[in-house]
């Protein structure tokens, strides 16, 4: 805010210049009541005041309008206040008392002066230092909000025994406006010497819609590079697998697609429309090296006995498989079988997988689904394995981000 044209010049020449400010970004305004319009319609980083300024353009400069805008700066609602303030006069005698005025306020008089350089330097070590603390405050607001690896659960079971799995976390609560879940941040520290930045979260309830927002959440807001869901699914009974066994899905596919109509005998039936998304290929190749290693496997058994979960096993395994996902919870041998019918090699089932896949591969994005086999959904289903399979499943993924990322 300033009304003499020579001065205005010479000040945007050393922002622009001395302190790489785009002269786009700089605004002027020649008089008390052209700058109140720029403040109440923008945001501004810094206001360079003259204190003798007119009220309205091309009135006489009144030192009186000056002095009386840094007040109205504190009591108007309608103006933006400014990160910084500097004042600048090139009246002498005016100079002490404005001082005196500005010192009271907390900010900072410049004396300008035509034939000498010496506000430059001033001017430019104060616009670059504003510049540089802006910088480490928009950094740190933005990695306050950045995490490296996010991992969800659907059931609050399933959640706490997350947390127990991931030994010697410090979790912290978090919370964000406008987002209706719980958070909870940690470090994980890696045998490479890294320092993962961890969230985790609960969607406390079944299905691949909540599931689908929860994933969409940890990408788009917390910016994470690996999304990873563990929890409890159900199996497909068979010589491969038993109640305890980790199955990380290679590919998932949503068993409830298709057409319902009437057959033959006006029954309903399901005409599939098979829709297989797979896993994201380099974290899949990663963990299947590592459950590969069967001392990885005995590392997560033992920290299943230490638990006292491992039931009478000695130890469970892990292996990568096809798994199948819809919205019903199934107790029926014969939909079991009928799924096992479409694609012979799945091994589990569950309701949530689709909707992660789905979400990862739209946002191309990296993610994968981890489950224990708690049941093979039929008759005798159960909640017995809930708290093994739970564990079982943060135990490995734990001990895959400490050692392979």
């Amino acid at each position: 805010m300033d009304d003499t044209e020579t001065k205005i010049a010479r000040i945007k020449s050393v922002i622009v210049n001395n302190c790489n400010i785009p002269e786009n970004n700089i605004d002027v305004a020649s008089s008390i009541n052209s700058g109140r319009v720029l403040l109440c319609k923008n945001d501004y980083d810094l206001l360079l005041l003259d204190l003798v300024l007119p009220l309205t353009d091309g009135d006489e400069p009144d030192r009186e309008e000056g002095p009386k805008f840094i007040d109205e700066i504190y009591t108007n609602e309608q103006i933006n206040i400014p990160n910084q303030i500097i004042g600048l006069t090139q009246y002498d005698e005016f100079y002490s008392e404005l001082k005196e005025r500005f010192e009271d306020k907390v900010w900072y008089l410049l004396k300008y002066e035509q034939s000498k350089n010496d506000w430059i330097t001033k001017l430019q070590n104060k616009i670059i230092h504003l510049r540089k603390n802006k910088e480490s405050l928009q950094h740190s607001i933005s990695n306050e909000y950045t995490f490296d690896v996010a991992v969800i659960c659907a059931l609050q079971e399933e959640f706490i025994q997350l947390k127990l799995a991931f030994e010697k976390i410090d979790w912290n609560k978090i919370n964000y406006t406008g987002i209706p879940f719980d958070f909870y941040e940690g470090i994980v520290h890696t045998v490479y010497g890294n320092s993962l930045r961890i969230i985790i979260a609960c969607v406390g309830k079944s299905g691949m819609s909540a599931t689908s927002i929860l994933a969409t959440t940890m990408f788009n807001i917390f910016k994470v590079d690996y999304l990873f869901m563990t929890g409890f699914c159900a199996g497909f009974e068979s010589a491969d697998v038993t109640f305890g066994d980790i199955v990380i899905a290679d590919s998932i596919q949503d068993y409830t697609t298709g057409k319902l109509k009437d057959d033959e005998t006006g029954n309903l039936k399901l005409l599939k429309e098979l829709h297989q998304i797979p896993a994201n290929y380099e974290l899949a190749s990663k963990i299947g090296t590592f459950i590969s290693d069967e001392a990885n496997i005995a590392k997560i058994s033992t920290s299943l006995k230490k638990c006292n979960l491992l039931k009478g096993r000695d130890n469970v395994k892990a292996l990568l498989a096809p798994t199948v996902c819809g919205a019903f919870v199934i107790a029926s041998e014969t939909v079991m079988n009928n799924l096992k019918n479409d694609s012979r090699k799945i091994q589990s089932l569950d309701m949530e997988g689709f909707g992660l896949y789905l979400t990862s591969h739209i946002l191309n994005k990296k993610c994968l689904w981890i489950k224990a086999i708690a049941d093979f959904a039929n008759a005798s289903k159960g909640d017995e394995y809930h708290s093994l399979c739970s564990y079982a499943s943060a135990a490995l993924l734990y001990l895959f981000l400490k050692e392979c990322l």
